[in-house]
């Protein structure tokens, strides 16, 4: 268990409004101290990244429009990601910056060996191995920038019904907050471009499968790649994922029956709400990849993507994608099969097998 939660790389009065409406179970208020003590301590040392960089971050001018690769947790979002990413005209997110966004450009040099000795070698819930520079999703850095976050639930598992209903649907809270919301993403969009040097910004994020209007109306021209699989492999995959990461940072205990379903439905909700929205994606703008045929035919569902969006540069690319794709290739998914319990509880809440 970690000594401290991602908290740590906000504001103190960030983590003020984050925590103020919450319960900190007894068990884990050290935790959180400490947590508030580490971003206290780096607050006062990122200082200088406010005033040297946060103007040229404002002022930064992005041509191309960004990607967003969405989908429901352990849908192959990550491996889509990774490929994505060996094009390096396309700037992501790196893993330092996911917990440390308020100290990418002028504290990265030191910060970042320092809680490099903090990051498991391998990530929750399965064997991917994690480093600093890997791709990594933005949903963390945004609740570090701001109090708007889906991923607040890892701290307050029993509050996740709140979370869903602020942070996926924006629902009860004001135009102020919405709109911070907005400038803390576009920063974020900013600030990788001129961390990793890229021209065109790729996000992986599976709460933004619930976002597509507000992207949409942030950027017209966005392109989406929407990544799904086996529903039963799926939401099995995602329960022990999730598991896993709450084991290290939550501030309070829950109930884990009530926990798989409240995920569980957020699967059905995901879907529904996907279904809904995407024929707001002008055409040309969306493709869509199956998880057990894009891991057989990678670099054939690669091409097709770059194709249907209009996107650039595959062959410059291909050459990294190909060494990725061998360094991989003997990584191997669990292949613990999924207990009859479970699959008549996935069938319980969504009502029979759910097909999309």
């Amino acid at each position: 268990m970690l000594p401290v939660t991602t908290l740590l790389g906000g504001s103190c009065s960030n983590i003020r409004e984050i925590v103020a409406k919450r319960t900190i179970d007894k068990a884990f208020r050290k935790k959180y101290l400490f947590t508030r003590l580490s971003a206290r301590v780096l607050g006062m040392l990122g200082n200088g990244e406010e005033k040297n960089y946060l103007k040229k971050v404002k002022q930064f001018s992005v041509a191309e429009p960004p990607i967003f690769i969405i989908g429901f947790w352990r849908s192959g979002t990550t491996l889509m990601h990774h490929l994505m990413t060996k094009n390096k005209d396309f700037g992501f997110i790196d893993t330092y910056h996911s917990v440390f966004p308020n100290h990418v450009l002028a504290n990265k040099w030191w910060l970042k060996n320092i809680a490099q000795l903090l990051l498991p070698e391998k990530r929750p819930g399965d064997n991917m191995k994690l480093d600093f520079n890997f791709p990594q999703e933005e949903e963390i850095a945004l609740g570090n920038l701001q109090p708007i976050s889906f991923y607040n639930f890892f701290y307050f598992p029993r509050d996740i019904e709140d979370f869903i209903s602020e942070s996926l649907f924006f629902e009860n809270i004001s135009e102020g907050q919405l709109s911070r919301w907005k400038d803390a993403y576009t920063r974020l969009m900013n600030t990788a471009l001129i961390n990793t040097g890229g021209k065109q910004f790729i996000s992986k994020n599976p709460p933004n499968t619930f976002r597509i209007k507000i992207l949409l109306d942030m950027f017209p021209d966005a392109r989406f790649i929407y990544m799904y699989r086996d529903v039963y492999e799926t939401i099995y995959s995602f329960l022990g994922f999730i598991k896993g990461v709450l084991q290290g940072v939550k501030l309070q205990e829950y109930d884990l029956l009530e926990n798989k379903i409240q995920l569980i439905r957020l699967y059905k909700l995901m879907q529904e709400t996907f279904a809904k929205d995407k024929h707001l994606i002008p055409k040309g703008q969306l493709v869509e990849v199956e998880y057990a045929y894009f891991t057989e035919h990678k670099k054939e569902e690669l091409i097709r993507v770059y194709a249907q969006l209009g996107l650039k540069g595959i062959d410059k690319a291909m050459p990294d994608i190909e060494a990725y794709l061998n360094e991989i290739d003997n990584y191997k998914m669990s292949n613990r099969q999924i207990d009859n319990d479970l699959i008549q509880l996935i069938n319980k809440e969504l009502g029979g097998k759910f097909t999309l």
